[in-house]
């Protein structure tokens, strides 16, 4: 009556990146802590420019633009994932940004520089720091900032091919 043999699923890794379900988590989970991360930021602008200039990576006339406008960015891309309006140019936006953070934080470590990440935490949270829990933890967002592309990748791919999927059959239907 029942199979004692088992079924192979053979679940395709296309197949899983242009699932629905896929997508939304991800676009959740991503969306979700960028509207997060972007929170102290938007409340406090000369506190983020602080942790910018810790960097000491681009020019101090455009620090004062970045903490103020990088913030909304984020908010907006992250909302944009959560509601799914231009999901796929936010997923775009929040993958390179996430890029561009692993690019900064890995050449201050490379360069043994402590400073804290600025995602999640204040200014005045690393003041209270060593500098060998500051590179921990910039060792710990490099990974996150790794996860977050990944995360990026899934929703700007599978959105990518879920349209084109949709398309190919609307044209299918129309030379019928």
């Amino acid at each position: 009556m029942f199979s004692t043999r088992r079924r192979k699923i053979k679940a395709k890794p296309v197949s899983l990146i242009k699932n629905f379900w896929t997508i939304l988590i991800a676009s959740f989970v991503l969306g979700g802590a960028f509207v997060y991360a972007s929170y102290h930021k938007i409340l406090d602008p000369p506190d983020f420019a602080k942790i910018i200039y810790n960097y000491k990576l681009i020019p101090p006339q455009l620090i004062n633009l970045a903490a103020i406008y990088l913030p909304w960015f984020e908010l907006l891309a992250g909302v944009a994932l959560i509601i799914g309006i231009c999901r796929k140019g936010a997923a775009l936006g929040v993958g390179l940004l996430a890029g561009f953070f692993i690019l900064a934080l890995t050449f201050n470590l490379y360069r043994g520089h402590p400073t804290i990440c600025g995602c999640f935490d204040t200014h005045a949270r690393g003041l209270a720091m060593t500098a060998g829990e500051k590179f921990w933890k910039m060792k710990r967002e490099v990974a996150l900032d790794f996860g977050f592309v990944a995360l990026a990748a899934i929703v700007y791919f599978g959105s990518r091919l879920r349209e084109e999927e949709a398309e190919s059959r609307l044209s299918d239907r129309n030379t019928e």
